[in-house]
């Protein structure tokens, strides 16, 4: 089964992780990394918001300048209770959401905004993770790494972090930063990409 698009794509993220999920599509897209700051989680009602805003701020910064194209801007943020957890600045707070992750089950929210032209199409997918205990020397251990630095929480789940994590309740990949396969179900949905040789694009 093969997967094209109506217009080109553009992933708006210098992410690997996400570069790889899109690439399961099989649609070529070109990399677009969106620079512009995010905004301070304290101005929103609740994490929902502030990870939805942050998605939608990407796509419409890089899709002013690219109006022929379909730009995808996503953001990934680790909830503890209402405390959102983003990517740690240095080793003591890397330690510090460890910390609080460890035995407790989080909320991971990834949220995807889609932008054409005008329109858009945004959603964001909350997955419920729950962590073993850690010992301290694993903490530790993994802070003198590089692993914690670039993501949300301090942990990855496709990485060795992933051997903190008792279970999950779902999307795996929403975890890991893009739920590709409801972006898939979104954008078929709305006519931007079909199956090769099903019926013309719904617009």
């Amino acid at each position: 089964m093969k997967f094209t698009a109506k217009h080109p794509l553009i992933l708006a993220s210098q992410s690997p992780r996400r570069k790889e999920l899109l690439a399961l599509l099989g649609i070529p897209f070109d990399i677009v990394p969106s620079d512009i700051p995010e905004p301070d989680p304290q101005g929103f009602k609740s994490p929902v918001d502030y990870v939805r805003a942050c998605a939608e701020q990407k796509a419409a910064d890089i899709a002013g300048s690219r109006p022929e194209a379909l730009v995808i801007g996503s953001d990934t943020v680790v909830v503890l209770g209402e405390e959102i957890l983003l990517k740690p600045k240095d080793r003591q707070q890397a330690s510090r959401y460890l910390r609080k992750l460890s035995g407790k089950a989080h909320e991971v929210i990834t949220a995807v905004c889609v932008q054409q032209g005008a329109e858009e199409v945004c959603f964001h997918e909350s997955v419920k993770v729950k962590f073993y205990e850690l010992p301290a020397a694993w903490i530790d251990a993994y802070v003198d790494t590089e692993d914690p630095y670039d993501k949300a929480g301090a942990y990855g789940i496709q990485t060795v972090s992933g051997l903190f994590v008792e279970k999950i309740e779902g999307d795996y990949n929403a975890v890991v930063g893009l739920p590709v396969a409801k972006l898939l179900q979104q954008l078929t949905r709305a006519g931007y990409v079909k199956v090769e040789g099903a019926h013309d694009y719904a617009k």
